[in-house]
């Protein structure tokens, strides 16, 4: 049996599972050595980034198998630091009002979460799901924190306006920073590219790794650990 994984290494799903949250973070701090982001008081690590981009790469590759949409991995990479560090936010905020991500909506999609990726190897499900199902759980958090905001008078739409607004006063007062060399900000609602770093593309192949869109047909020249799907 087969499954389809929403996975960000597609534009098309990238830009659908990006698009999460109100939250306006950038990366122009100093960063610890092997940290990718630093959120609050929590780090995550490049390994834990990395992992998780090995796992969920895997995941999809039968996929793309063949397709256009080969990409490069550095895409989905700090896209896939980007979610975790959202989740990151919603652990730390859920925590401090005491709330869970309990809600309907965001119990119904985990339940077909589940059962859509049943066909995944086990070993790589956890990654999956935990990528997957972020934006889900943003949304439930900020529901059940703005419900608290609001003393529970609203419906849940306004509730998940009102807990956006906490997650934006959180941020600007705790702080979130992504290593440079994951090109990686989060502004207006969207993890897009951003070029941090301290260094300058020379090359067509670093050119255009810095690119807007990604670039399959540059993506395919790169060796099987630099891309996401052949």
């Amino acid at each position: 049996m087969s499954t389809s994984v929403r996975t960000p290494c597609t534009a098309r799903t990238l830009g659908a599972l990006l698009a999460l949250t109100a939250l306006f973070l950038t990366g122009c701090g100093a960063i610890q050595p092997g940290t990718a982001v630093e959120v609050g008081d929590e780090t995550i690590s490049l390994a834990r980034v990395d992992e998780v981009s090995t796992d969920f790469c895997a995941a999809v590759e039968p996929q793309l198998e063949g397709q256009a949409d080969t990409l490069r991995h550095a895409y989905f990479r700090g896209g896939i630091a980007g979610t975790l560090a959202l989740r990151s936010v919603a652990d730390q905020i859920s925590a401090e009002y005491g709330v869970t991500a309990d809600s309907d909506q965001y119990l119904q999609a985990l339940t077909e979460l589940r059962q859509g990726v049943a066909a995944v190897p086990e070993e790589l499900r956890d990654s999956v799901i935990e990528v997957e199902s972020a934006p889900d759980y943003v949304e439930a958090v900020q529901a059940a924190v703005g419900e608290v905001v609001l003393d529970g008078d609203g419906e849940y739409e306004e509730f998940v306006a009102a807990g956006s607004e906490e997650f934006e006063a959180w941020i600007a007062e705790n702080g979130v920073e992504f290593d440079p060399s994951l090109n990686t900000v989060i502004k207006d609602g969207t993890i897009s590219t951003a070029d941090q770093s301290l260094s300058f593309a020379v090359s067509d192949t670093a050119k255009a790794g810095l690119a807007e869109e990604p670039d399959a047909v540059a993506a395919r020249e790169l060796t099987d650990s630099q891309r996401c799907g052949r």
